[in-house]
């Protein structure tokens, strides 16, 4: 893990199991709870025509973003049944992208959710379809629990429960925020495609923030206690639920197309722990606004990161303004 102090512009690379060091009591640690369902599954047509589709994303009111598996082209009024569950029906609405990515309409979003869970197929270059339904633990965090996210929310997986409680044992708050990863970097969803990164937009993705969790970080805002986020969706998931009317974060739920950039003003989280991320997408410029783009530079290309692995198995960085 590569530590990054912004106060004093330092970069350190130590165990992960020395997170524990930089919490201090009164801090709390905010975990996303969301775990990855599959994204590719057959359909047949009113004719009965099999179709893989791909589920490139969600959109609210019911709305899906997909493809056809070999790009093929889809036309508005489509309609697709799930072959293993054929009350689940899917309506192509219209073009969505230039990547041939088409809007589409679920009648029962919940149940096409439940599917995933435990039908169709990965799709993607970060995830082995064979371990995954071998090891299905191993693609997940130990305290994830709701279904609904197409990518993995990685930064969690590096923690297991005893690493939790010694956090809890230094004084840490633990708490839960709900992020569905709703749009898949490999199918570039997420690359930034422009030079001007103010520019760029994101999808939307569903969130919650329980009662319990507004409470635990608004009492220890107010006693200075600091907000660890445990990955770049539960700071968009925090910052997007803050209320500038009320100087506070909400209990809440709905959908965010939060992009986070260099001059953003966070108001919630103060802490960022985050996985080691590829160039041009917008989870490096997300981490940018936190270490500062000169310090961010300097830990990529120094000689701590040589060793590193990059991306949703990799190695992490924690982003902090001091040692504590």
């Amino acid at each position: 893990m590569l530590v990054l102090n912004r106060s004093k512009g330092e970069i350190h690379k130590v165990d992960f199991s020395k997170v524990t060091d930089y919490i201090k009591e009164g801090d709390v640690i905010c975990f996303n709870d969301s775990t990855i369902i599959n994204h590719m599954f057959i359909c047949k047509t009113r004719r009965n025509r099999l179709i893989k589709i791909v589920l490139e994303g969600f959109l609210p009111n019911n709305r899906l973003i997909i493809s056809g598996l070999l790009k093929e082209r889809l036309n508005a009024n489509d309609v697709f049944y799930l072959v293993d569950n054929p009350e689940i029906s899917i309506k192509v609405e219209q073009k969505f992208s230039e990547e041939s990515q088409y809007r589409a309409v679920v009648e029962n979003h919940e149940a096409l959710i439940c599917y995933l869970a435990s039908h169709g197929e990965r799709l993607d270059e970060y995830v082995d379809s064979s371990l995954f339904y071998k090891y299905p633990d191993a693609y997940r965090s130990v305290f994830s629990k709701k279904y609904g996210s197409l990518e993995i929310p990685s930064a969690g997986i590096h923690f297991t429960w005893d690493l939790i409680q010694r956090m809890k044992d230094k004084g840490g708050l633990i708490s839960f925020i709900t992020l569905h990863v709703a749009s898949t970097e490999m199918l570039s969803n997420r690359k930034i495609q422009t030079k001007c990164v103010e520019e760029v937009t994101i999808n939307e993705e569903y969130y919650e923030v329980p009662q319990a969790t507004a409470d635990i970080i608004n009492t220890a805002k107010q006693n200075a206690g600091r907000i660890f986020a445990v990955g770049t969706t539960v700071t968009r998931c925090l910052e997007s639920a803050y209320s500038r009317e009320h100087n506070c974060l909400k209990a809440s739920s709905g959908w965010t197309a939060l992009y986070i950039h260099p001059g953003y003003q966070l108001k919630v989280v103060d802490c960022l722990l985050t996985n080691l991320h590829q160039p041009k997408t917008t989870h490096m410029v997300l981490t940018g606004q936190f270490a500062g783009v000169d310090l961010l530079m300097k830990a990529y290309t120094s000689e701590d990161i040589q060793s590193c692995q990059f991306d949703m198995f990799g190695d992490c960085m924690l982003i902090i303004q001091d040692e504590g």
